[in-house]
């Protein structure tokens, strides 16, 4: 009997050492990404005695105001990331902000989205350099960290898991190829989740309690499946059929809908891709599945179905990207057809949960 109960414990040990090797691999933390989204998420900071006190500065509260008026957390952090930003150092993240307009490898490039983020340097500069000053290393350190790692410790997942997802991502991938390696992630003291450009993406930490996934059908899996399909190439050209495809009465009120939520665009191309994919290697059920295109962002991502439904159809030396294209060229996706393709399409997924629920 005791050498069975050593045995069990052994691959108790064996189990939670492999899980804590695969998580450590996995996951990391980021000091100067979560100082830089503390100016999104500045209200979970703010009540802390050390930067109190910037509140009652007119300067950085207008500052940060207009900052976050007009750009995200997870753009900023997608910039630093770009530009190669020492992600450690705060005394380098509040220089990198501070040089912003003498550096001629940011200003060369001519992407709106960067010409936006150097035109706020001054906020930038300011609202950083306070709250770096007002001792955010250290308060990082006492209060971010010990709560990001252990969320981080507690989270089960296996390499046989990962390989799976990879494996099968790879295969959708086509001649485009993803990279074998797998995306870092940083959990950030954040709420959401967003990729980055440099193949690793960031995470809210309420991603890994498996509590909160069994409540709210969470899946930090799926997200993690979900951000590195962003990874895969959206052409130009297909971005201007998105943009044609605006003509649609259906189509375009739905994607005002995703875009107050800041979603739209490819990121339907993103969903449908995940849960095919998801469904595949049997993380989703089709009531699942059903859900996500229903719920999603309120629904609104109505080409995300049209594309599920036909991923089927998708050739093994074709990309994503010019399969989407092949539906817009066969018009399965055009203007005046978006709803009723969308119904279609949900219908026959609802058929699907009434064909599994009958089958259990």
């Amino acid at each position: 009997m005791t050498t069975r109960l050593i045995l069990f414990a052994a691959m108790l040990f064996w189990s939670f050492s492999s899980y804590a090797t695969t998580a450590s691999r996995l996951f990391t933390t980021s000091r100067c990404f979560d100082m830089i989204a503390s100016l999104q998420y500045f209200d979970k900071i703010k009540d802390e005695p050390r930067f109190k006190s910037l509140l009652g500065d007119s300067i950085f509260t207008r500052n940060l105001d207009r900052i976050n008026d007009n750009v995200t957390a997870s753009k900023l952090c997608n910039f630093y990331a770009t530009f190669n930003g020492n992600r450690d150092c705060t005394d380098s993240c509040t220089m990198f902000f501070s040089d912003l307009k003498t550096n001629n490898t940011v200003t060369a490039d001519e992407a709106g989205w960067i010409k936006n983020i150097v035109s706020l340097q001054p906020e930038l500069s300011y609202c950083l350099n306070a709250i770096n000053d007002a001792g955010y290393p250290e308060y990082w350190s006492q209060k971010v960290k010990p709560m990001l790692e252990e969320y981080i410790e507690s989270y089960p997942v296996s390499d046989s898991l990962l390989n799976t997802i990879h494996a099968a991502m790879t295969d959708f991938s086509g001649p485009e190829g993803l990279s074998e390696t797998r995306s870092r992630t940083y959990v950030l003291n954040i709420d959401n989740a967003f990729n980055l450009s440099d193949e690793s993406f960031c995470c809210t930490p309420l991603l890994l309690d498996p509590e909160l996934e069994k409540q709210f059908r969470l899946d930090f899996l799926k997200v993690y499946t979900h951000e590195n399909l962003h990874r895969l190439n959206i052409s130009n050209a297909l971005i201007t059929k998105l943009k044609e495809l605006k003509a649609d009465d259906f189509y375009r009120e739905n994607e005002a809908i995703a875009n107050n939520h800041r979603e739209g665009l490819n990121e339907a191309f993103v969903v449908a891709a995940e849960v095919y994919i998801s469904h595949k290697i049997g993380r989703r059920d089709a009531q699942s599945v059903y859900d996500e295109f229903k719920e999603y962002v309120d629904g609104s991502l109505v080409l995300a179905p049209i594309i599920y439904v036909h991923l089927n159809e998708k050739r093994s030396d074709e990309s994503l990207n010019d399969f989407i294209l092949r539906l817009f060229d066969n018009g399965t996706i055009k203007v005046g057809n978006v709803k009723a393709q969308y119904d279609k399409a949900m219908h026959r997924l609802l058929d699907d949960v009434h064909r599994s629920k009958t089958n259990e």
